[in-house]
This record gives C-alpha cells, sequence and structure tokens, in this order.
C-alpha cells in the first residue's frame, strides 16, 4: 500500500504527494524513474522534492491508502542502462584515465560525459570492446551495504559524495569497478546483452558528451540499422560492403552536376538579362524587370541588371519574391507593400525581401501604385 497525503490539481495531470513511496523518482542518481500505476491512475513522472515524493497521474485519485503497481520490466531495462554505464565508465578510466563528471538517462538513449575533449576514435572503441567484453564474461554485480567510514577499503572509481550519511550502498562490477550508488542494477553483467556507443560530441568546451544503448535499446537500434542498410542496398541497387563507396559516387557526381547546372543557370541569366530588360513594363521613368522561373536562374538576374540605374527588379523566390533598385529606396518600398498586400520583410536601401503567396501580377500593380503616388519626384 502507498499512503497518499495530498492530491492536487496541475494543468490536466493531478500531483498525489506521499512521505514515503516504492516509486523511484526521476533524475534521481542521472537514471529514469518507475512508471506504473496507483490505484487505477497511471503514474506519468516521479519527482523527489524536500523529503516528499510527488506522483503525477493522468486523472483525479483521493487521498488516503492505495494498491499500487511498478512496471517492474521497466525497471529491469533501467538497470541494464544504469550497470552499463558504470561498466563504460569504468573502461575509460582503465583505457586512457578518463572520467565521467555526469551521466544521464533518457527514454531512447543514456549520455555520459567525459572530462577530456576531444577524444580519438581509438579511445571510444577500445572503451566500448572492453565494456562488453565484461558483459560477455557475466561477471556478477554485488551489492554492498557499509557504514560511510568504512567505504575507503574499496578502490571507489570516485570518493562518496557528502550529502551520503551512515550507511553506503557500494556496486560492485565485480573485480572491475566499484561505486557507491542507489539506483537499479542487474546481478549479472550478461543481463545487459549488449552496450553500443552510438554518437559523440564537444560539449561545454572541454567535455564530451558520448551517447550509448545498452539492452533492449541497443537491440532496437541495431535493428533499425540493418533495415535502413537494407533499404539503402535495394534503393542503391548495390551490396552493403558496396555501399559506402556507391553513395560517395553519387554524391560526386552530385557535386559535378550541380556545378554544371550552376554554370548554365549563370549563362541563361546572362542571355535573357536582355531580354528582360528590354520587355520591362515602364512606370514613372523605371523599368520592372520581373522573373518568375527556376531559382537557379533568377539569383544571377540581379548581377547581370542589378547596376541598371532605372530598372527595379522583381525576382520570385521560395515563399515570396527579392526586390532590387539603383534608383528607387527598396527598405521603404517594402513597408509600404507590406501595408497593402499584408506581406512581411523588409530590406536597405538598394535590396530587400518580401514573403507572401500573392501572384506576381499583383505585386507589380501595387509597385506601380506607389511609383504613380509618389511620382511628385521623391524617392519613395
Amino acid at each position: 500500500m502507498i499512503v497518499l497525503e495530498e492530491v492536487y490539481r496541475d494543468g490536466d495531470k493531478f500531483v498525489a504527494v506521499a512521505k514515503e513511496s516504492p516509486f523511484y523518482p526521476d533524475g534521481k542518481g542521472g537514471q529514469l524513474g518507475d512508471r506504473g500505476k496507483i490505484g487505477d491512475r497511471k503514474v506519468l513522472r516521479v519527482l523527489e522534492r524536500n523529503g516528499y515524493i510527488y506522483h503525477v497521474l493522468d486523472g483525479e485519485i483521493n487521498p488516503g491508502e492505495h494498491d499500487f503497481w511498478i512496471d517492474e520490466e521497466r525497471r529491469k531495462e533501467i538497470a541494464r542502462q544504469h550497470t552499463a554505464q558504470h561498466i563504460l565508465s569504468a573502461a575509460f578510466i582503465k583505457i586512457a584515465d578518463i572520467e565521467t563528471v555526469s551521466f544521464h538517462m533518457g527514454e531512447d538513449f543514456s549520455t555520459i560525459d567525459l572530462n577530456a575533449a576531444p577524444i580519438l576514435k581509438e579511445v571510444l572503441d577500445e572503451s566500448e570492446q572492453m565494456s562488453n567484453k565484461i558483459v560477455l564474461e557475466n561477471r556478477r554485480v554485488i551489492e554492498h551495504i557499509v557504514d560511510k567510514y568504512k567505504a575507503d577499503k574499496f578502490p571507489l572509481r570516485k570518493p562518496i559524495s557528502d550529502k551520503v550519511k551512515g550507511k553506503a550502498r557500494i556496486i560492485e562490477v565485480e573485480n572491475f569497478d566499484w561505486s557507491a550508488c542507489g539506483g537499479f542494477h542487474v546481478s549479472m553483467t550478461g543481463e545487459i546483452g549488449l552496450i553500443k556507443i552510438i554518437d559523440y560530441e564537444k560539449v561545454k568546451g572541454s567535455l564530451t558528451r558520448v551517447y550509448f544503448v545498452a539492452g533492449s535499446r541497443a537491440l532496437r537500434e541495431f535493428s533499425k540499422l540493418v533495415d535502413l542498410s537494407k533499404d539503402l542496398s535495394r534503393m542503391l541497387t548495390t551490396s552493403p560492403d558496396e555501399m559506402k563507396s556507391r553513395i560517395y559516387n553519387i554524391i560526386e557526381t552530385s557535386k559535378e552536376k550541380a556545378s554544371r547546372l550552376d554554370k548554365l543557370a549563370e549563362e541563361y541569366a546572362r542571355m535573357i538579362s536582355k531580354d528582360l530588360l528590354k520587355n520591362a513594363k515602364e512606370c514613372c521613368g523605371l523599368k520592372i524587370v520581373a522573373f518568375d522561373g527556376y531559382e537557379e536562374v533568377g539569383k544571377y538576374i540581379f548581377k547581370f541588371i542589378g547596376d541598371e540605374e532605372n530598372a527595379l527588379i522583381l525576382i520570385k523566390v521560395p515563399g515570396g519574391y527579392e526586390i532590387g533598385s539603383k534608383k528607387v529606396e527598396v527598405g521603404k518600398l517594402i513597408k509600404k507593400l507590406n501595408q497593402l498586400i499584408g506581406s512581411k520583410g523588409g530590406g536597405g536601401k538598394s535590396r530587400g525581401r518580401i514573403s507572401t503567396e500573392k501572384p506576381m501580377s499583383l505585386i507589380i500593380q501595387k509597385i506601380e501604385e506607389l511609383l504613380v503616388e509618389e511620382s511628385g519626384g521623391s524617392r519613395l
């Protein structure tokens, strides 16, 4: 039974408060908390504050005594992840004398922050290999409950926190690692199955964050990668062993084609620019040059017409238009256009951009209206 001393509403959830609880809190020791039920209400999250346990529930429940159910399968998986962290952290010390400064367990993967950056991939690989060797040897995971002042008889990976009073709980991975810890752990390392580093990155200047999975998470990750490999193999009509070189060749070919396309787009823009200028609509002494075509071509129109003193250039771009002119103050023009058509955007003296899905014909019409309005000679 669990005794709920208080229940209060928090948005669309309810929070049940207990002085003592069989539910392990989220974030304690870096690990995930328990899930399950209190009465017929699902436990969505568990928090520990000021000596009380707060259970976030999916519905209302009355204070008092209630039956409870804890998801033991989740606990077992948490135990696999947590013990895997102990092993991996110990391996980094043994391989390269690199210490773990923090640990976080997520629902899909876990991370450890190491006090070194950068870390060679060889160190990551060797630490992973050593960790899995310990898993395959199926060593015992032993719990030692001792007086805190006697804990120094163990070769602890890091000193016991000053917050620990009285008894200390030491988790030993047999003849490999000793750590003070209050979380869940397996009884034999073979229960972990596999430890796999899936990514790493530099964080906070001098730390390296290592992402890893273990247990059923590692199986899910491996299955996902196998499926991806099969799909890519079919799409590329090549074997998995040759896939890397095949993808590299595709990327290089794509780059070459993109470069050639860019040169063709520039040449085409140069060829049509004179006709665009020649056939441009005239208003108040300005030629309104409009282009609604391939984006690759449009970006070069400014290069060939942008220096024309009496041109106002309007280019269709994804999500809106680019506007440029040597004679009209574009920023002011865009500000007035925004008011007229409800567009968004801005610009400087000679170039700017608006975001709108309105048709180009309407944009040209409104620009003409504004030019006529200001035709007294003052600049927009």
